[in-house]
């Protein structure tokens, strides 16, 4: 997929940005884990579930405000794609992705 979007020079560069959000993102997948620990080992069920509640709570609070956010970044990110595919039409095509602008009517 990230050869799709980047241009050849950049995709080794690309790659490696990914591997780095791949790696951040097991990061904090570890210390969401740290928060899930137990305090002590002796906790029933019971005693636990509040924990529990709380963590997964802020979890799921975190989840919609992601999933918002990407669905208010939709349109962006397909009229991104969209002109992304026109450029690409153009340039297989052999014309000019960006022509000049038409100039302004005279009044």
């Amino acid at each position: 997929m990230i050869a799709h979007y980047v241009p050849a020079r950049m995709s080794g560069f690309m790659m490696g940005a990914y591997y780095v959000a791949t790696g951040v993102s097991q990061y904090l997948g570890s210390a969401v884990a740290n928060f899930a620990r137990m305090p002590s080992n002796d906790l029933g069920s019971l005693q636990s579930l509040p924990l529990y509640m709380k963590l997964f709570f802020g979890l799921g609070w975190v989840a919609a405000g992601g999933a918002a956010v990407a669905v208010i970044l939709l349109p962006l990110l397909n009229r991104l794609s969209r002109e992304h595919r026109r450029c690409v039409e153009a340039v297989r095509r052999g014309t000019d992705p960006f022509p000049p602008p038409k100039p302004a009517p005279v009044r």
